[in-house]
């Protein structure tokens, strides 16, 4: 057998030319094609099963499959039809070598060792843990603290800014003149009660302690006078008629440089230190029927100016004499700047003003407001509520000083039965506690203190800052200033006096302007999603269309060519390639 027969033999398909080659040689002339026909008939291959079959069977089998337009047929091998889709591997090595992400395709070339796709695919996880540590770490301080504070302005006028409070307390709780007019009258004398015993009661019902006269006595003086100005209904109203007026402590009053009536600007408070004499306190609307006694106040006032022509003069008189019962063991009074809707409280904040002084307070307020993107949060979740969202129940509106109040108040209540006289908070029915309950009194002090008592600052709210200067008051120059014409001139005619009990107190803001605060959102969604997409790309070069291409190879690429019928590849002749049109039922022959 010759080369060339061997050839055939081998290859039906194989064409053999050389330059000896005539052009009778059937596989070159126009008898080829039907050669070709007859011998690719029975070599077609239909669901990878080779059939030799009649044309007419041939034919049915293509009518069923007219998804197949066309069938190559290579030299060496033909290309036959299959139902088998490509697997999860060639999904994976296709993603691979077409996503956006760094390094994949390098861990996926044909060329690669097992050393460099181990290396590649090692760092591409590197670098994804990496970003996903970052973006752990950005969720957790998201959820843990959503809101952020930060300098909005470092020129926010003060003109916009509410004026502080000004609460002016007298160390001296009760006035000795008043308990003297007291037990003269009809009733103590009938008791047989002396001033020594009217001063040891409401030493021991303001201050808690123990009287020199002893507990015992204390109790018994007080059950004789059950029916009397010192019942339990009426003792707030006794403890501020025996408390020195605010007409008698305010000897001079100007505002923003105007003569003004003390009267008309100051209050009489209770506070846990006897009762004081408040400027621009906020209406406060209480239920309760004994603090029909404390006057409403007004809307605060707003200064629109610094310096003290700008602000409140105060010229205070401590009335050293009539000191019966003091609440420290200095002379003078114990001043607080604090927000309109506190309630002074000078136990724990204040400064000492003594006579003989005049003293600058020199305020600076810092507001903080939020944005309405904060009110979008829950209260829990932004640690601070509005005026607005009241959970309170004796108060009208919500602040941090009047939540402590009142959860202090209803402690006391609950172990005690009873509120002392300067709470202003309560329900109708709760007592004032009287002397033989001042033990179960501070021990819920010290109970409640010792709670984590959980009341969440306003959201919208400002804070003030004090700097005190004082120096020597009077001087030659006080006799002739208009002050001086206009209080009373036994006063200013006794110099002697105006040392040892007289006070010249300003209280103004320091600048013109203040700073302010913005409450916000830590992470808007927009945002969130930007720093996550930001290191992601940083980390693997993950953008939204490496997560189209993700979806893609998943599931909606199988899905959009489920009805396809796949081509499994042959080896390529690289010069020769017959058609056959399916649908002409004929071949063509590419040389």
């Amino acid at each position: 057998m010759t080369e060339a027969a061997v050839g055939h033999r081998i290859n039906p398909f194989s064409i053999h030319r050389s330059d000896g080659d005539s052009d009778d040689d059937p596989w070159t002339t126009a008898a080829m094609p039907r050669m070709i026909r007859n011998r690719i008939k029975p070599m077609i291959i239909l669901g990878g099963v080779p059939k030799r079959q009649t044309a007419g069977v041939l034919a049915k089998r293509m009518k069923k499959e007219r998804s197949q337009k066309k069938m190559a047929v290579r030299f060496g091998r033909c290309v036959h039809a299959t139902d088998i889709p490509p697997t999860f591997g060639t999904h994976l090595r296709d993603f691979m070598h077409a996503t956006s992400m760094h390094g994949l395709k390098y861990a996926a070339e044909k060329q690669a060792t097992c050393i460099e796709r181990f290396l590649w695919i090692a760092l591409f996880l590197a670098c994804f843990c990496t970003a996903v540590f970052f973006i752990m770490r950005m969720w957790s301080k998201w959820v843990s603290s959503p809101v952020i504070i930060s300098v909005e302005s470092t020129d926010f006028p003060n003109s916009q800014i509410n004026f502080p409070t000004v609460s002016i307390c007298n160390v001296n709780q009760v006035s000795n003149a008043i308990v003297l007019s007291l037990i003269s009258s009809k009733f103590y004398r009938d008791a047989n009660m002396s001033r020594e015993n009217v001063l040891d009661l409401l030493g021991g019902l303001m201050r808690g302690g123990v009287p020199d006269s002893g507990e015992d006595y204390i109790t018994q003086l007080e059950d004789s006078i059950h029916m009397g100005d010192l019942t339990s209904a009426n003792l707030t109203l006794f403890m501020r008629n025996v408390a020195q007026p605010c007409s008698q402590m305010l000897l001079y009053c100007e505002w923003q440089s105007k003569p003004v009536n003390c009267s008309n600007i100051f209050q009489l408070v209770p506070s846990n230190q006897g009762f004081c004499c408040v400027y621009n306190l906020q209406t406060i609307h209480l239920n309760r029927k004994r603090n029909r006694a404390v006057p409403l106040g007004q809307q605060p006032v707003k200064a629109y100016g610094e310096g003290v022509q700008m602000g409140l003069t105060v010229l205070l008189d401590a009335q050293i004499d009539d000191y019966a019962l003091t609440s420290s063991f200095f002379r003078g009074f114990k001043v607080l700047i604090h927000h309109p809707e506190d309630q002074p409280d000078p136990s724990t904040k204040g400064f000492a003003v003594s006579p003989g002084d005049e003293v600058y307070v020199g305020v600076t307020a810092s507001s903080i407001f939020s944005t309405e993107d904060v009110r979008l949060l829950a209260p829990t979740a932004r640690n601070c509520r509005y005026n607005n969202e009241n959970t309170l129940n004796y108060f009208s509106r919500y602040s941090q000083s009047n939540c402590l109040m009142e959860r202090m108040a209803k402690t006391i209540a609950r172990q005690c039965g009873c509120l002392p006289f300067y709470f202003l908070v309560g329900d109708e029915a709760t007592a004032i506690c009287r002397y033989k309950k001042k033990p179960c009194v501070q021990s819920a002090f010290h109970d409640f203190h010792k709670k984590d008592v959980h009341c969440p600052v306003n959201c919208n709210t400002t804070s003030y800052s004090a700097d005190i200067s004082r120096g020597q008051f009077p001087n030659g120059d006080f006799m002739s200033s208009r002050m001086a014409r206009d209080i009373n001139p036994n006063i200013i005619s006794n110099e002697s006096y105006l040392q040892n009990n007289v006070a010249l107190l300003h209280v103004f803001f320091r600048d013109r302007s203040g700073i302010q605060y913005r409450r916000d959102v830590r992470y808007e969604w927009q945002d969130f999603v930007s720093a996550v997409g930001g290191l992601l790309g940083l980390g693997v070069g993950f953008s939204l269309l490496s997560l189209i291409e993700i979806l893609y190879f998943c599931g909606l690429r199988s899905c959009l060519r489920r009805n396809r019928v796949f081509l499994a590849p042959a080896p390529v002749h690289p010069l020769n390639t017959v058609e056959f049109d399916v649908k002409k039922r004929h071949l063509r022959l590419h040389i």
